[in-house]
């Protein structure tokens, strides 16, 4: 798959999320993660074409509909879009469905509340390495065999989570994600150099194979009974963890979710 078709449907994917009054250039670029001179050269070859409108006031628009259709693990883009929607609505935070594709977490569906003190540079079709050990990172590799991780990912590229982002020699990174309990709630309290921290937790198949990442994302900031609202958080993401689970393990594509359909409000 060559490098352009790829960034053309990371855009159009992103695209295909604007608000009523579009996005500006800008924010297209810090959604899509692509160096600005490409998303701009991609975006005027979309208005050329009539695939992109442009505002009076400069903003975009796109002039056409893109979205996932096909589900995982037997859990379909609707079923996987209520339930981040409940998550955020419950949390007054993003909620996000994240994919291993080779070497590389894949943003799949992603949900963010009008609250949140944060806005996320990760949505739909945003794609990064497995190498920064972060929650995600660990939580996804602990279901790949070390072996494997040995033979074709470059082990001296692992490093830590953070501003500083220390580099990890292989030894300690095989150990942390040998350590990663893949059954818990994975998660850095003192987030990204992003300012971003995530709760991570897996969904997996009746098998044991990893389907998907499920995800809280939040400012890294200070909260006033930490131990509580990680209580919270784990609650909300291993309830939501078995609806999914049971969908995928019954088979049921088009099922609606009970207790996912309906987001909770807070006041």
């Amino acid at each position: 798959m060559s490098k352009n078709f790829v960034r053309i449907l990371r855009l159009a994917e992103s695209l295909s999320d604007a608000p009523s009054n579009g996005f500006s250039k800008s924010e297209i670029v810090e959604r899509v993660g692509l160096p600005s001179s490409t998303v701009y050269r991609l975006l005027s070859e979309m208005e050329q074409t009539g695939y992109v409108y442009a505002t009076p006031e400069g903003r975009l628009l796109p002039n056409f509909s893109f979205e996932r259709r096909i589900g995982i693990g037997n859990i379909s883009p609707i079923q996987l879009r209520q339930a981040c929607a409940s998550i955020s609505a419950s949390l007054e935070s993003a909620s996000e469905i994240i994919l291993l594709r080779g070497h590389s977490l894949l943003w799949h569906v992603t949900d963010e509340h009008p609250l949140q003190p944060i806005k996320l540079r990760a949505h739909p079709g945003y794609v990064r390495s497995t190498y920064e050990l972060d929650s995600i990172s660990r939580l996804a590799l602990a279901y790949c065999r070390i072996e494997d991780i040995e033979s074709s990912w470059d082990l001296s590229s692992f490093h830590e989570v953070g501003v500083q982002g220390k580099r990890l020699d292989w030894g300690e990174a095989r150990q942390r994600i040998l350590d990663t309990d893949r059954q818990a709630m994975q998660f850095d309290m003192l987030g990204n150099a992003k300012g971003i921290r995530r709760f991570s937790i897996a969904i997996a198949s009746p098998g044991g194979e990893l389907v998907s990442l499920l995800t809280v994302a939040e400012a890294a900031i200070p909260v006033r009974d930490e131990k509580e609202h990680i209580a919270r958080i784990r609650e909300t993401l291993e309830s939501t963890r078995k609806e999914l689970e049971l969908v995928s393990a019954n088979s049921q594509p088009h099922a609606g979710l009970q207790s996912v359909s309906s987001p909770k409000k807070t006041g």
